[in-house]
């Protein structure tokens, strides 16, 4: 169709009417072909003029809608690309302007762009192939930047995309279930991601206006939208593994994705103190700009992380909760600020969504150690990154403004992380990342803050003391002494004394000899009874991190039940009354899944991942009342409940297995070998005692774990 021939409807034609005759001349060229007459029309597109401008809207569809896309740019096509580009651009800042002027979310964007998308979106997708470097190298210089710079393509790829997602819900659906939209969005990311300086080729603005930064900054709603889950339960939605598979796979989204992180922060650190904290203050907008984008990078990082267990795996591994924690800790200084009553109540700058971005962040962190395998790992990263001191300082902002409501800190806020992290204080390797922490401490000086927040502060308080004890507990000498010495009865001899390769039992995967004589007489002296039972002190994967820490785990366990006396007596009588039949099966429940750890009494056989009907549980029982000084009232013997992440364990109690199964390991030599001649023991043939795991000293025990 020829451009002459464009033609407007009647009620199109009347509107163009209200327009300055000048500008109707320029709208009457621009339909006959006229690149500057359109140009100008895109010109004349103000915030003041918005109810007039938008008779321009059908203008810009009929340029879109008559020709065809061309596949490449060449002499010929450049005219119509050219026309496409005032077009398209137009269609964009018309858009804008006129969500900003009306205040109606769903009404512009919607209309011009969404509703338009067959007309809209082949251009888009033209001028992101054409006039954009490719995502993975972006030092290409496109093919033909007179024809339309780098700068004005990510303004007419970018900005319609941005729109969508804050203005208009059926464009966040079409992102959400369009495969090619999707593919394109993902380009895009990469692309972002990679671009390096403050201004793009093309942009006529100045070196400072960090063009690139900004960008940066506003694409992260964007991506966060396209994996994001539908507003409309109804409405199906693209699977993860679609955007993963558009970015180049795992590897690509994860480095992308923390590097927007780093940046971002980057950025936002290097924004000038503001010097009024007032809406219209520069630094204030760009502020609220970076922390906006850092929100929405934090939700994203959190929803693949949850969704797909190799992007998971994968975050971890790059690092993923040092470089949250690094990210919080930077800009927490800089949006943590009370300043005054108009900045703190505003609604989109306000000191409640600043807080919030700092949620998004604690609450990734909290989703990764909850749903990760190893979630001792990822509590380690955390505390050698310094949340615990950055926690610390977040005291200083309030949590309720002037009384005014306040979003709720949600599910893993900072004092919700804090007691997540609390249930993990039970583990060797956290004890030592704690031992780091409060050196870090002692070396670093201490800053006096005003504790605002009074919630965060008394659970630092509670939390900070936990650590204290988990420290005291590992330090009881003998440290770990099941995983030092040989587990033969009086034998002094230390496993890196061993002469020969070092044996550990397969069947309790604790004790640890010397020799097949040392095993032999163990066995004979009790370890028949308690390699079972030392089995289920480990949990049924026999985790080296549950092995290592039983000596903590233990003093958790002891200190808890002691300080609970009134209750754990409480308990058992509620027990006996709804379990008259086996109230004389009752075990005590330590659950340390939660924080503060939890208490309850039931039957042996209704435990989770427990053997309840073994019948060596009665007879256990029995030598616990007969060997200890205060036997427990009322229930045969504690359990405690622990998590190593998304695993949760029921282990029978660290303090007595201990205790029982290792009474005679400080016999004197002559004590131990006198009481049984080896020679006469019958060794019998035993699930926990068939076979001996042989390993060398110097590789521990390393390939004992499950």
């Amino acid at each position: 169709m020829a451009f002459a021939s464009l033609q407007l409807t009647p009620d199109e034609t009347k509107a163009l009417k209200s327009l300055p005759a000048p500008i109707q001349i320029a709208a009457k060229k621009a339909l006959q072909g006229s690149i500057s007459d359109l140009a100008r029309l895109v010109d004349f597109i103000t915030l003041p003029r918005t109810s007039r401008c938008c008779c321009l809207v059908p203008i810009f569809h009929a340029i879109l809608h008559s020709v065809q896309v061309p596949t490449y740019i060449n002499p010929k096509t450049i005219p119509t690309i050219t026309r496409a580009k005032w077009a398209l651009m137009g269609l964009v800042k018309i858009s804008t302007v006129a969500s900003q002027a009306t205040g109606v979310k769903e009404d512009a964007v919607t209309k011009y762009i969404v509703r338009r998308w067959s007309d809209t979106y082949p251009w888009m997708w033209f001028f992101a192939h054409n006039c954009l470097p490719p995502p993975y190298d972006v030092s290409v210089t496109p093919p033909r930047p007179d024809v339309c710079s780098v700068s004005d393509a990510v303004q007419l790829c970018i900005s319609p995309l941005s729109l969508i997602c804050t203005k208009s819900e059926e464009g966040r659906h079409l992102l959400r279930s369009s495969v090619s939209v999707q593919q394109f969005a993902a380009r895009l990311w990469i692309l972002v991601g990679n671009l390096r300086g403050d201004v793009l080729p093309g942009h006529r603005g100045a070196s400072t206006d960090a063009l690139i930064s900004k960008i940066r900054a506003s694409f992260a709603l964007t991506n966060y939208v396209c994996v994001s889950e539908s507003e409309d339960p109804a409405k199906v939605t693209l699977p993860l593994s679609n955007f993963i598979h558009a970015a180049g796979g795992v590897k690509p989204v994860v480095f992308t994705l923390l590097r927007y992180i780093r940046r971002i922060i980057r950025d936002a650190t290097a924004v000038e103190e503001p010097r009024s904290w007032t809406p219209g203050d520069p630094s204030v907008k760009l502020l609220h700009l970076y922390t906006v984008g850092l929100k929405y990078s934090f939700l994203f990082i959190q929803t693949i992380s949850r969704q797909d267990a190799s992007c998971r795996a994968q975050l971890i591994r790059q690092g993923s909760i040092r470089i949250v924690v690094d990210a919080i800790t930077q800009i927490l200084p800089r949006i943590l600020v009370q300043a005054n009553e108009e900045i703190d109540l505003h609604p989109q700058m306000g000191l409640a969504g600043r807080q919030e971005v700092l949620w998004s962040g604690y609450s990734y962190i909290a989703s990764a150690i909850r749903d990760a395998d190893d979630g001792i790992t990822c509590v380690c990263q955390a505390i050698d990154a310094g949340l615990i001191q950055t926690l610390e300082k977040g005291v200083v902002c309030p949590p309720h403004v002037n009384r005014r409501d306040h979003p709720p800190r949600g599910r893993m806020g900072d004092i919700e992380l804090l007691f997540l992290l609390a249930t993990f204080f039970v583990y060797h390797r956290v004890v030592q990342s704690i031992f780091r922490h409060w050196f870090r401490m002692q070396n670093d000086p201490v800053e006096k803050r005003d504790i605002r927040d009074e919630g965060l502060g008394l659970a630092l308080e509670v939390v900070l003391t936990s650590t204290i004890n988990a420290m005291d507990y590992r330090s009881v000498e003998p440290i770990n002494f099941h995983e030092y010495r040989c587990s033969g009865p009086g034998c002094p001899v230390c496993t890196w004394d061993f002469v020969n390769k070092k044996r550990r039992c397969s069947g309790c995967l604790v004790s640890i000899y010397c020799s097949e004589k040392c095993q032999r007489t163990a066995w004979r002296n009790g370890h028949r009874k308690w390699c079972q039972v030392l089995r289920c002190t480990v949990g049924p994967w026999g985790s080296r991190d549950i092995r290592n820490s039983l000596q903590v785990i233990a003093g958790f366990e002891n200190n808890q039940i002691s300080g609970m006396a009134k209750d754990v007596e409480k308990r058992v009588r509620e027990a006996q009354r709804q379990f008259p039949a086996f109230s004389d099966r009752l075990v005590l429940l330590l659950d340390m899944t939660v924080y503060t750890p939890g208490i309850h009494v039931l039957p042996v056989h209704k435990l989770e991942q427990f053997p309840g009907d073994d019948p060596i549980w009665p007879e256990v029982a029995d030598e616990i009342r007969a060997r200890s000084d205060s036997p427990p009232k009322g229930y045969m013997f504690s359990v405690v409940k622990v998590h190593l992440g998304k695993s949760k364990f029921t282990l029978f109690s660290p303090s007595i297995a201990l205790r029982m199964a290792f009474e005679g390991q400080y016999f004197s030599d002559n004590e131990a070998h006198e009481s049984v001649d080896e020679d006469e023991i019958d060794y019998p043939k035993s699930p926990g005692n068939q076979d001996l795991d042989y390993d060398s000293e110097s590789s521990n025990d390393k390939c004992y774990d499950v």
